[in-house]
């Protein structure tokens, strides 16, 4: 038992940092946040960056559309059926974020359109365009 629970570490480890055995792709966003996919677009997420090789979800695929100004990431995202599906987009729900990147990165979401606009007036966050999007048609 012991090394089965070595082995799944050891795989969990090296798929964390295997960014570079698939085929993957990355957009910065502002300062350590990116939208980045590994292995299939279909995977797209928000992720915080620590280093060259590690990073960390922040908000799961599938994330199309993000802004930001200096205080707040934002993002649009279309859940996904996960992988033993096959990571197939749900483009009938959206589900809304807000990341908070003044001191650490809190997330709030998911959020319907109501409770995102709610807590953008809440954050008196000013006008933040959706300005890096991508297909929600994959």
């Amino acid at each position: 038992m012991q090394n089965i629970t070595k082995l799944i570490l050891i795989l969990g480890i090296l798929t964390l940092n295997s960014c570079y055995l698939f085929d993957s792709e990355s957009d910065k966003i502002i300062g350590k946040y990116e939208v980045q996919w590994v292995d299939i677009p279909n995977k797209r997420a928000i992720c915080e960056r620590y280093s060259t090789t590690v990073s960390s979800v922040l908000i799961p695929e599938y994330v199309f559309a993000v802004g930001h100004n200096s205080e707040f990431i934002i993002a649009k995202q279309h859940p996904t059926n996960g992988f033993e599906k096959g990571y197939q987009i749900d483009t009938s729900k959206t589900n809304y974020y807000i990341i908070d990147i003044r001191e650490k990165s809190d997330v709030l979401g998911p959020l319907n359109l109501l409770d995102f606009n709610k807590k953008i007036s809440e954050l008196n966050i000013t006008k933040i365009d959706f300005d890096q999007v991508y297909p929600d048609d994959i």
